[in-house]
Protein backbone atom coordinates (compact mmCIF):
# COMPACT_ATOMS: atom_id res chain seq x y z
CA UNK A 1 0.00 0.00 0.00
CA UNK A 2 1.22 3.67 -0.79
CA UNK A 3 0.60 6.48 1.76
CA UNK A 4 1.39 10.39 1.51
CA UNK A 5 1.88 12.86 4.48
CA UNK A 6 1.96 16.44 4.38
CA UNK A 7 3.60 18.54 6.99
CA UNK A 8 4.65 21.82 8.03
CA UNK A 9 7.69 22.81 10.38
CA UNK A 10 9.22 25.75 10.96
CA UNK A 11 13.33 25.99 10.70
CA UNK A 12 15.19 26.44 13.94
CA UNK A 13 17.39 29.38 11.96
CA UNK A 14 17.69 30.66 8.47
CA UNK A 15 18.89 28.00 6.53
CA UNK A 16 22.17 28.97 3.42
CA UNK A 17 21.79 27.29 0.68
CA UNK A 18 25.02 25.45 1.51
CA UNK A 19 23.19 24.37 3.97
CA UNK A 20 19.99 23.03 2.07
CA UNK A 21 21.81 21.31 -0.68
CA UNK A 22 23.08 19.51 1.71
CA UNK A 23 20.24 18.68 3.27
CA UNK A 24 18.48 17.83 0.31
CA UNK A 25 21.61 15.32 -0.91
CA UNK A 26 21.28 13.52 2.13
CA UNK A 27 17.51 13.31 1.66
CA UNK A 28 17.64 11.97 -1.63
CA UNK A 29 20.04 9.36 -1.00
CA UNK A 30 17.89 7.86 1.91
CA UNK A 31 14.58 8.78 0.08
CA UNK A 32 15.85 6.80 -3.29
CA UNK A 33 16.54 4.01 -0.73
CA UNK A 34 13.58 4.01 0.83
CA UNK A 35 11.66 4.21 -2.33
CA UNK A 36 9.95 7.53 -0.95
CA UNK A 37 9.11 10.32 -3.34
CA UNK A 38 8.20 13.59 -2.80
CA UNK A 39 8.28 17.44 -3.30
CA UNK A 40 9.64 20.00 -0.57
CA UNK A 41 8.57 23.80 -0.49
CA UNK A 42 10.66 26.28 1.61
CA UNK A 43 9.57 29.73 1.91
CA UNK A 44 10.09 32.20 4.68
CA UNK A 45 11.58 30.11 6.90
CA UNK A 46 9.17 27.34 6.94
CA UNK A 47 9.08 23.90 5.37
CA UNK A 48 6.01 21.92 3.65
CA UNK A 49 7.04 18.52 2.25
CA UNK A 50 4.75 15.98 0.64
CA UNK A 51 6.59 12.65 1.45
CA UNK A 52 4.50 9.23 -0.47
CA UNK A 53 5.66 5.72 -0.80
CA UNK A 54 5.32 2.54 0.66
CA UNK A 55 3.71 3.20 4.24
CA UNK A 56 6.83 1.50 6.12
CA UNK A 57 8.96 3.77 4.30
CA UNK A 58 7.22 7.13 4.69
CA UNK A 59 6.63 6.51 8.44
CA UNK A 60 10.35 5.98 8.79
CA UNK A 61 11.38 9.02 6.68
CA UNK A 62 8.78 11.02 8.83
CA UNK A 63 9.25 9.87 12.23
CA UNK A 64 13.49 10.74 11.30
CA UNK A 65 12.03 14.12 10.26
CA UNK A 66 10.05 14.53 13.83
CA UNK A 67 14.00 13.88 15.46
CA UNK A 68 15.93 16.53 13.28
CA UNK A 69 16.64 19.32 15.76
CA UNK A 70 16.97 21.52 12.33
CA UNK A 71 13.44 22.31 12.63
CA UNK A 72 10.24 22.45 15.52
CA UNK A 73 6.32 22.69 15.68
CA UNK A 74 6.01 19.84 13.57
CA UNK A 75 2.46 19.21 12.26
CA UNK A 76 1.64 16.15 9.89
CA UNK A 77 -1.60 17.40 7.90
CA UNK A 78 -2.59 14.79 5.93
CA UNK A 79 -1.71 11.43 5.59
CA UNK A 80 -3.59 9.58 3.39
CA UNK A 81 -4.03 5.70 1.52
CA UNK A 82 -2.94 6.64 -2.44
CA UNK A 83 -3.46 4.75 -5.47
CA UNK A 84 -0.62 6.09 -7.41
CA UNK A 85 2.19 8.25 -6.75
CA UNK A 86 1.95 11.37 -7.50
CA UNK A 87 5.99 12.62 -7.86
CA UNK A 88 7.42 9.41 -8.89
CA UNK A 89 11.13 9.40 -9.63
CA UNK A 90 11.64 12.88 -7.61
CA UNK A 91 13.09 11.45 -4.61
CA UNK A 92 12.97 15.35 -3.66
CA UNK A 93 12.25 17.77 -5.39
CA UNK A 94 12.62 21.15 -4.15
CA UNK A 95 12.01 25.22 -4.93
CA UNK A 96 13.25 28.12 -2.64
CA UNK A 97 11.90 30.78 -2.88
CA UNK A 98 15.07 33.10 -2.52
CA UNK A 99 17.41 32.10 -5.01
CA UNK A 100 17.18 32.64 -8.71
CA UNK A 101 19.65 30.32 -9.15
CA UNK A 102 18.08 27.17 -8.24
CA UNK A 103 16.15 26.78 -11.45
CA UNK A 104 19.87 25.46 -12.30
CA UNK A 105 19.88 22.25 -9.28
CA UNK A 106 18.92 19.04 -9.81
CA UNK A 107 15.40 18.45 -8.92
CA UNK A 108 14.14 21.96 -9.19
CA UNK A 109 10.78 22.14 -9.37
CA UNK A 110 8.74 25.31 -10.74
CA UNK A 111 6.09 24.85 -8.66
CA UNK A 112 6.59 27.94 -6.82
CA UNK A 113 6.72 29.74 -9.47
CA UNK A 114 3.02 28.54 -10.13
CA UNK A 115 4.37 27.36 -13.81
CA UNK A 116 4.16 23.56 -12.51
CA UNK A 117 0.92 22.29 -13.24
CA UNK A 118 -0.50 19.36 -11.02
CA UNK A 119 -2.29 16.23 -12.85
CA UNK A 120 -6.22 16.42 -12.78
CA UNK A 121 -5.87 13.35 -10.60
CA UNK A 122 -4.16 14.68 -8.05
CA UNK A 123 -5.16 18.37 -8.31
CA UNK A 124 -8.34 17.68 -6.91
CA UNK A 125 -6.99 16.29 -3.76
CA UNK A 126 -5.94 18.11 -0.35
CA UNK A 127 -2.42 17.62 -0.69
CA UNK A 128 -2.65 19.61 -4.00
CA UNK A 129 -4.40 22.31 -2.29
CA UNK A 130 -2.35 22.36 0.75
CA UNK A 131 0.70 22.65 -1.64
CA UNK A 132 -1.05 25.54 -3.32
CA UNK A 133 -1.71 27.21 0.25
CA UNK A 134 1.47 27.46 0.72
CA UNK A 135 2.76 29.04 -2.08
CA UNK A 136 0.08 31.95 -2.62
CA UNK A 137 0.48 32.74 1.42
CA UNK A 138 2.97 35.37 2.86
CA UNK A 139 4.22 33.37 5.62
CA UNK A 140 5.08 35.27 8.43
CA UNK A 141 6.45 34.09 12.14
CA UNK A 142 4.34 34.45 14.45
Amino acid sequence: MLVSIVYMSVATHEFREDELAEMLAGARLRNDALGVSGLLVVKGGRFMQLLEGPAWSVDDRFAAIERDPRHHTIRSLIREDIEHRRFDGWSMAYRGLDDADIAAEEGFSPFLSGTLEFAPSFDRTSAAWLLKWFRDRDLVED
